[in-house]
């Protein structure tokens, strides 16, 4: 495994820098006459970048080919504010960009293994598959000051392996349940990137980086692409360390 590092100034900065990666990947699937998969996060740096795309990029990328998908969600209604896909639609979706049928939320009202199921079954209808798997363009992640990405925690490290696409995970402090995709179909994907601001998040990258022993119990550590590597869209308090 390894790993490309991009610095940026600032949390805007960097959040551009995933709004021109997301655009040209568009661009290009789009002259292929072929779809973009991609899966999002929530957290306020995504929602800087939702909000970009939505202000900068509503004309210029060709939204009809790109399918939406997400990384996790809370088991809350749509319209909670701890909502990641209400987030995303307040941020973005509420203009008419992607059109309504490209938008694969994960149902956190459900029941959660039922959904978790259900969302598996949509995301291998809608993606091509390879490796047992479905196969996401582009996974945007995030990652805690924990270590913890998408929704799988250091104590739930058994869902980076599991056999389910998707599965349910639980918020070590809250206990509150959410939905989230597991190692194998992370790992899948063409492209993973993760996108980071905050000092608060510079030692527990600065361990992931250099391969500290101890990152071995930071889920973060353990997805990368299909290729083998992971991209780091970081600020520079948040590389600061590096």
């Amino acid at each position: 495994m390894s790993y490309r590092i991009h610095t940026y100034d600032n949390p805007e900065s960097t959040a551009r820098a995933v709004a021109e990666l997301i655009a040209s990947m568009a661009v290009e699937k789009s002259g292929q006459n072929q779809f973009l998969h991609i899966a999002v996060s929530g957290g306020s740096t995504p929602k800087l970048l939702f909000s970009l795309l939505a202000e900068e990029y509503e004309h210029t990328v060709p939204w009809q080919n790109v399918k939406l998908f997400w990384v996790d969600e809370r088991c809350v209604s749509p319209t909670d504010p701890e909502s990641n896909y209400g987030m995303t639609y307040d941020a973005m979706l509420r203009r008419p960009m992607i059109p309504a049928g490209n938008v694969f939320r994960m149902k956190g009202e459900d029941f959660p293994a039922d959904e978790a199921a259900r969302y598996e079954k949509v995301l291998r209808e809608q993606l091509p598959g390879q490796n047992a798997y479905p196969v996401f363009d582009l996974i945007l992640l995030g990652m805690g000051d924990d270590g913890h990405t998408a929704s799988i925690f250091p104590d739930q490290m058994h869902l980076l392996d599991v056999e389910q696409a998707v599965a349910v995970a639980v918020h070590p402090q809250s206990g509150q349940k959410r939905i989230s995709l597991t190692g194998n179909i992370i790992r899948n994907a063409h492209k993973v990137a993760f996108l980071i601001t905050g000092k608060g998040k510079a030692e527990v990258l600065k361990q992931i980086i250099s391969k500290d022993e101890v990152a071995a119990r930071y889920p973060a550590a353990h997805v990368w692409a299909g290729s083998g590597i992971a991209d780091f869209y970081l600020d520079n308090q948040a590389a600061a360390l590096l």
